[in-house]
């Protein structure tokens, strides 16, 4: 087609196109910051008549693909531990909302297995304290979030065998296994508050590989952080690859100074 034949429409769906060749979700306000000369007003309406026209996919909140966002989904039961496929077992006769989390669910995604981890079960509130009580009676010590504290105090992380959380969005799972957006972020919480037997560099690393591997959706881990409570700081985490050099340095240098530590 010649290029002066090009409606305006095309032009700003064949430029936005090419920030998102790669299979990248891009945010709205990226796509403002991209047509500085065009008022938010008519570009949210383009994005708005691309997406009904299927050429574009609002993945999320704010969020916009060339594609349908997948449902990035663990590799299933048969690749868990051993002791995560017992409980799974267990639980699944009696009725109650869970899913089975953490490195359960990023199995594919990570570096090196440890042979023997705590399983992270996400449950609804109202099952916790009878899940608790089932899985003492198969001799699996179960703590609870809210007992945390005593974790370094009177036990190590690595003598208990299931930490219990509560959840309330489901569909963050299937089939009873959390996807790997909701794994991740369980799996950090536990690192960053649970003294979690998984190193920041290979949390780090897992991290990397979610993104690199484009197995996680940005819009997902945001909802997956709200069911955890953490949503400021995954928001933070996903925003942290747009900031500017000098932005990243200046918390490098206040991180390294650390005056609020005393």
């Amino acid at each position: 087609m010649d290029s002066n034949n090009v409606s305006i429409e095309e032009k700003f769906y064949n430029e936005l196109s090419r920030h998102m060749e790669s299979g990248n979700e891009i945010d709205v306000r990226t796509i403002y910051s991209l047509y500085p000369d065009i008022n938010k007003k008519t570009i949210s309406w383009r994005l708005y008549e691309l997406v009904q026209r299927g050429k574009l996919y609002k993945t999320g909140h704010g969020y916009y693909a060339l594609t349908g966002v997948k449902e990035h989904n663990a590799m299933g039961y048969n690749y868990m531990q051993k002791q995560s496929q017992v409980i799974y077992d267990t639980l699944i006769d009696y009725g109650y909302n869970f899913y089975i989390s953490g490195l359960d669910a990023l199995v594919g995604e990570i570096l090196h297995v440890p042979e023997k981890y705590p399983t992270l079960i996400v449950a609804e509130e109202s099952g916790i304290n009878e899940i608790q009580g089932i899985l003492k009676e198969k001799l699996l010590m179960a703590l609870t979030e809210k007992e945390r504290n005593i974790i370094g105090k009177t036990i190590n992380i690595d003598q208990v065998d299931v930490v219990l959380f509560t959840g309330k969005d489901f569909s963050l799972s299937k089939e009873h296994i959390a996807r790997k957006e909701k794994g991740f972020v369980d799996l950090y919480y536990s690192v960053t508050r649970m003294g979690y037997g998984i190193a920041i560099p290979e949390l780090s690393r897992i991290y990397q590989s979610l993104r690199r591997n484009k197995t996680v959706a940005m819009e997902k881990m945001k909802i997956s952080a709200k069911d955890r409570g953490i949503v400021r700081e995954i928001n933070w985490l996903i925003e942290l690859n747009r900031l500017p050099e000098k932005t990243l340095e200046f918390m490098r240098y206040q991180l390294k100074e650390e005056p609020w530590r005393g």
